[in-house]
């Protein structure tokens, strides 16, 4: 961080894809994502206006993707929010912080199978996507820790 600058906190939502529970009990898409406004519409009540909320960041990452051979969610469209994405607008800045001596945190809330540890660290192909162009590799960075 350079004088006079300063970090916030930031609140960021991410939708991810129906688990195949959520398609075998025919689950229906409830959430609704427009820039960094995310509304939840009542399946109840689908007559009613939908709740809106805002955030720094709604990331859609629920349809509008290919699954390619090797796994890796590759985006068909500029809505779609991959592991690249998240890191860019949140990790990386976590990871720029730590590495001048500054304490950070970085939060994952949610029930369990919400998609936190996705979001933070990938799975298969879409595993470490966004580190493999900033971070070093594991025995590069135990070597500078420890030298």
């Amino acid at each position: 961080m350079a004088d006079g600058e300063g970090e916030n906190v930031k609140v960021a939502v991410r939708v991810r894809p129906f688990n195949s529970r959520e398609t075998a009990r025919q689950a229906k898409l409830i959430i609704k994502m427009e820039g960094a406004s995310t509304w939840i519409q009542d399946p109840d009540n689908p007559e009613e206006e939908a709740k809106r909320f805002a955030f720094d960041y709604s990331y859609w990452s629920h349809d509008e993707f290919v699954e390619k051979d090797d796994g890796y969610l590759q985006p068909t469209s500029p809505k779609y929010a991959d592991q690249r994405m998240v890191f860019d607008d949140l990790g990386k800045s976590v990871l720029d912080n730590a590495w001048q001596g500054y304490n950070c945190s970085l939060f994952a809330y949610g029930q369990t199978g919400s998609g936190k540890s996705y979001s933070v660290v990938g799975y298969g192909a879409n595993k470490g996507q966004q580190r493999r162009s900033y971070m070093p590799d594991c025995d590069v960075l135990v070597g500078e820790v420890f030298l």
